[in-house]
């Protein structure tokens, strides 16, 4: 099972350390569960932050860090689990989209989830995050769980300006992002392309 009905199981019904797991592979083995810091820069200044797909707040500490105010987005079960388990808390959460895509934002922080999306609703999303913020950080794996390239989503939106991504993988050494190179979108957004990439997505409206 994946997409949608998988990540509401997860949620319901997962231990809190297994759902860190489901979050964070890895991580009953010994990752700590503590945000990516992105290797790209971020625009600035930040006043309002919304992190699509937020879980249970792994990337609060960093985004607190860097906005006044940080609003998390996520089904309604891991909602629920957020208030409980996030380390720090968000300044909103909120479960409900047609409530979030209402509202403005100065970026939008989108890490590891684009991936877990069918097709129609990843396009979807990407459609409503350009009108929303002017901006979008975007880390995801360029293959899909739908055999999708999540990067040709992005494109075929036509709604955002971007040139290139930079390829990363998980350094053991920090639990960081290790930067291996710097490539053309056009090349990442091909339909074998594997490995993970994060870029800023700057909207077109």
């Amino acid at each position: 099972m994946v997409g949608r009905d998988y990540w509401l199981s997860i949620a319901e019904l997962s231990t809190p350390d297994d759902l860190r797991e489901h979050i964070l592979t890895g991580f009953k083995s010994g990752k700590p569960f503590t945000p990516y810091v992105p290797t790209i820069a971020l625009p600035a200044p930040l006043d309002r932050v919304l992190d699509f797909g937020c879980g249970v707040g792994r990337s609060f500490p960093f985004l607190k860090r860097i906005a006044r105010r940080v609003t998390g987005f996520d089904l309604p079960p891991m909602i629920e689990r957020c208030r409980t388990l996030a380390a720090v808390p968000a300044d909103e959460l909120l479960d409900h989209w047609p409530d979030a895509r209402g509202r403005q934002f100065d970026l939008i922080v989108c890490v590891l989830v684009l991936q877990h999306l069918e097709p129609a609703a990843c396009r979807s999303f990407l459609e409503d995050f350009a009108r929303m913020a002017p901006a979008v950080y975007l880390l995801t794996r360029a293959d899909s769980d739908f055999a999708t390239n999540v990067l040709q989503e992005v494109s075929a939106t036509g709604l955002y300006d971007v040139k290139s991504g930079v390829e990363v993988e998980h350094d053991p050494a920090t639990n960081q992002l290790r930067a291996l190179r710097t490539v053309p979108f056009d090349e990442i957004r091909a339909p074998d392309v594997r490995g993970h990439y994060e870029t800023v997505l700057r909207s077109r409206l």
